[in-house]
């Protein structure tokens, strides 16, 4: 008699599987916006029951009673959700309590922002480094060998280490060469001496750090901050072309004006500056230095004088009689100007006929 598919085997949940549901499961306790943290747990699964013991850690302050039973709950549910398996017993064992780092920090007092306090990252220096290691290493090798061969195969020694005894014994502490190779090694040494000693990466700005984001450091690169800032002000309207040079100390700004008046965009210019820099977050604010300067074909836009109340729009005050000038002549009066006397020029001039009409 052939036994049915499903009584052909069994399922086995292994000690360890149940082990470790049971202390995720206690991390994902709520403990209202807080977490416990497992020290140390234990399970033992026993046909289609399971024990299971975690050690756990909780924030403080907490209600060890309330808190424990929310943990232990949250770990029996789960296990037996996941494994199968009914839990006979589930014990939490506090361990010890911790002030909870994860919490969000205390606001910041009035008119107290982000803590300014950063440095530049350090280089790790890996290209000085591994030229440094290389030629020690290898120039120790080289002597090594020729020592060994020497001393372990009755060989005589190199040529260019007796040649290098023999110069170094007729020549003293006065010699050109001698003092020639002193301030290079002195050289080589101030330089080794620079690199480990400063942190290099000239090329990031450090950002001011924010009191939520713990140990965790972040620096904008200077050719990123350039194109944020090429970018801002470019979008001033009248500016053609912008060119920006970021240094550690201050960033340079050139603009070119192709129309609008020179004064309102230099000082909408220095704003949009100002704004870009202002929005980044440096630990060291940048010093702005903002130029302008007009295009050829950039020509200084006219004044125009204001319309005088009660006038048509388009009329001047030089078209109004009445205020010392004299008025426009308008269709069909224009007369012929009087004609002088040829004879006599001092003479009044004659006026002019009058104009003939058709009756």
């Amino acid at each position: 008699m052939t036994a049915a598919p499903a009584e052909r085997g069994r399922t086995v949940v292994a000690d360890r599987a149940v082990r470790r549901i049971a202390e995720r499961a206690a991390t994902e306790a709520d403990l209202g916006g807080r977490r416990a943290r497992v020290t140390h747990g234990t399970a033992a699964v026993h046909g289609r029951h399971a024990d299971v013991r975690v050690d756990v850690r909780l924030p403080y302050p907490a209600a060890l009673g309330e808190t424990g039973e929310r943990v232990r709950s949250r770990m029996a549910d789960r296990v037996a959700e996941l494994s199968g398996l009914t839990v006979r017993a589930a014990t939490v064992r506090v361990q010890s309590l911790a002030a909870d780092r994860t919490a969000p920090p205390p606001p910041p007092a009035d008119g107290a922002g982000p803590s300014r306090r950063a440095r530049r990252p350090w280089s790790a220096r890996r290209v000085p480094a591994a030229l440094a290691a290389l030629v020690g290493t290898g120039v120790c090798a080289l002597l090594l060998y020729d020592v060994l061969a020497v001393h372990a195969a009755d060989r005589g020694p190199a040529a260019w280490r007796t040649d290098a005894v023999d110069w170094l014994a007729t020549h003293g502490p006065g010699d050109t060469p001698v003092v020639a190779g002193g301030a290079v090694a002195a050289v080589l040494g101030v330089w080794l001496l620079w690199l480990a000693l400063t942190p290099g990466l000239r090329g990031v700005l450090p950002m001011a750090p924010v009191p939520a984001s713990g140990p965790q450091r972040a620096v904008l690169e200077r050719p990123a901050v350039a194109e944020l800032l090429r970018d801002a002000v470019t979008a001033v309207p009248g500016v053609t072309d912008v060119r920006v040079r970021c240094g550690r100390r201050r960033v340079r700004v050139r603009a070119r004006l192709g129309f609008g008046d020179r004064t309102a965009t230099h000082t909408a210019v220095r704003d949009a500056t100002a704004t870009a820099l202002d929005g980044l977050g440096l630990t060291r604010p940048l010093k702005p230095r903002v130029t302008l300067r007009p295009e050829p074909h950039w020509r200084k836009p006219e004044a125009t004088p204001p319309a005088q109340p009660g006038s048509p729009a388009g009329e001047g005050p030089e078209s109004r009689p009445g205020d010392g000038a004299p008025p426009r002549p308008r269709a069909g009066d224009e007369r012929p100007a009087p004609v002088a006397d040829p004879v006599d020029p001092g003479r009044s001039p004659k006026p002019p006929p009058p104009k003939e009409t058709d009756s």
